[in-house]
């Protein structure tokens, strides 16, 4: 993979993971064991999709400053 895509998959993959660091609930987080069950139960494939739409809402704002 070119630099560019390996930067814009690790974006995507934070952004995920930010996703649903999000949606963790907040006694799973006070809990490791609560926490990684709860974390093996919602894969991070499922939030990817999320991501690039958020991904993609970031670039079309950018795009709408750049036009002026």
């Amino acid at each position: 993979m070119e630099t560019l895509e390996l930067l814009f998959a690790s974006l995507v993959r934070e952004t995920a993971e930010s996703i649903r660091d999000h949606h963790i609930p907040f006694a799973a987080r006070r809990d490791e064991q609560v926490y990684y069950a709860w974390i093996d139960a919602h894969p991070i494939s499922g939030y990817v999709q999320e991501a690039y739409r958020e991904i993609e809402e970031t670039a079309q704002q950018i795009r709408a400053i750049r036009a002026g």
